[in-house]
């Protein structure tokens, strides 16, 4: 019973925090990086390589089931420059959802994320999840593109 309370709080807290860069989604992210997750392959993504300096990205994830059963899908992400994840909605586009990430909106040297998926039925699902079901948060460091093609003829 406390269980699905527990459950359906963060889920409220999530669809509640929607695209807000204040301190409650960085509470969020903090207490979802320290639960577990189930560990699932509806959540596909693919992290961009190589990640220039200075270039946008668009972050896309695949969430393999039915859109009737998923209430809300958001990226949290930080760059160095911040101290704490934001939560951001993500954009559908052709079947997959992305996020447009631009360092001259977010600078920083280093960029961390990670997807969440919330389901009708009270279920949060999260990628990337390490094999204990621990979040795993995707950590880029974007390169200098004069200095990786040079390291690629040589």
């Amino acid at each position: 019973m406390v269980r699905s309370f527990i459950l359906l709080m963060v889920s409220l807290s999530l669809v509640s925090g929607q695209a807000t860069s204040g301190e409650p989604s960085s509470r969020l992210a903090d207490s979802l990086l320290k639960r577990t997750f189930p560990f699932s392959q509806k959540i596909l993504h693919k992290p961009p390589s190589p990640f220039f300096k200075g270039r946008p990205y668009t972050l896309e994830v695949f969430v393999d089931m039915s859109q009737d059963s998923v209430e809300y899908v958001s990226l949290f992400f930080k760059t160095d420059t911040f101290i704490k994840y934001r939560e951001m909605p993500l954009e559908e586009y052709r079947g997959r959802l992305r996020f447009r990430y631009d360092p001259k909106i977010y600078p920083g040297d280093e960029l961390q994320y990670f997807f969440v998926v919330v389901v009708k039925n009270g279920g949060i699902y999260a990628s990337p999840v390490h094999r204990d079901g621990r979040l795993r948060p995707v950590k880029i460091r974007p390169v200098d593109p004069m200095k990786y093609y040079e390291n690629l003829i040589r």
